[in-house]
């Protein structure tokens, strides 16, 4: 594997979508590479997690804006579905702990017989993590 210094890290993250592959390749090693690499450098792994953070705090900004800034009065059906679908991915990320799930729903027959099953996403106590004992 090529010698990864620290400057060269932070500058492939900063050009980065903040994936392990993107950096993989922008810094010429395999993912498996990479992988070690971060292993065996807590820090530049924290740098990276900060990334995706980031990353994840944009594409927020960006859908809480299309919720409630997106113009009405330029193209109203399309304001209209951009909303929806901003209230959609809303509800289904961060609605959780107030009931909103995703389910599949699945009609299946056995022996005979019409069975629906549906298979809810339910995490323990609304949106906190299970304790680990």
């Amino acid at each position: 594997m090529a010698k990864i210094t620290v400057d060269l890290f932070k500058k492939a993250l900063e050009g980065s979508t903040g994936t392990q592959r993107d950096l993989s390749r922008r810094l010429h090693v395999t993912d498996g590479g990479m992988a070690q690499y971060l292993q065996r450098n807590p820090r530049m792994q924290k740098l990276l997690d900060k990334k995706r953070l980031d990353n994840i705090d944009k594409a927020e900004h960006e859908i809480f804006s299309q919720l409630e800034f997106f113009d009405y009065e330029k193209e109203p059906a399309t304001a209209a579905k951009v909303r929806a679908k901003a209230a959609e991915l809303i509800l289904k990320s961060l609605g959780k702990s107030k009931g909103w799930v995703e389910k599949t729903e699945s009609e299946v027959e056995h022996k005979g017989e019409q069975i629906k099953v549906i298979i809810e996403e339910k995490k323990p106590d609304g949106d906190k993590p299970p304790i680990k004992s």
